[in-house]
């Protein structure tokens, strides 16, 4: 990534937020080296079946290298084993009635938010770029 590019990354991840709750959420970030603007918003978190993390666990061999922070078998992998008619790119829907591409939709529309808001206050604005209508007149141009 050059220093004029803005990367965005998104990955799930599964978390017990209290004993016995397990959650998935995404994480999605936006680096801007350029504008200095660094970047990482959450989705909401989405409840995972119990029984499918105890699987996952249960998967995960005691010597598991990344035990501490994960299990060997993947949700999607105990999701795919599991209920083989499930559909494994969106998961959600037929277990909270939400889909995946909704959830990652609005933590998309919230990192785009936070970004134009950040590079609004980061970017000097020249008297021409105030007559075609600022940073905002040049994002909707691109």
């Amino acid at each position: 990534v050059g220093e004029s590019d803005v990367a965005v990354a998104v990955e799930s991840f599964v978390n017990e937020i209290v004993p016995g709750t397990w959650v998935e959420q995404y994480c999605m970030l936006v680096s801007d080296v350029q504008h200095e603007i660094d970047l990482h918003v959450f989705s909401q978190p989405v409840n995972v079946p119990t029984d499918l993390t105890v699987r996952s666990k249960e998967a995960t061999p005691a010597e598991y290298a990344l035990r501490s922070s994960g299990y060997a078998k993947s949700i999607i992998e105990v999701i795919s084993e599991t209920f083989p008619d499930v559909n494994i790119k969106d998961w959600y829907t037929p277990f909270v009635g939400v889909s995946n591409r909704q959830v990652l939709g609005l933590v998309s529309q919230l990192l785009v938010a936070l970004y134009i808001q950040k590079l609004v206050n980061t970017t000097p604005t020249t008297k021409e770029e105030e007559d075609e209508g600022g940073i905002e007149g040049e994002l909707e141009r691109t």
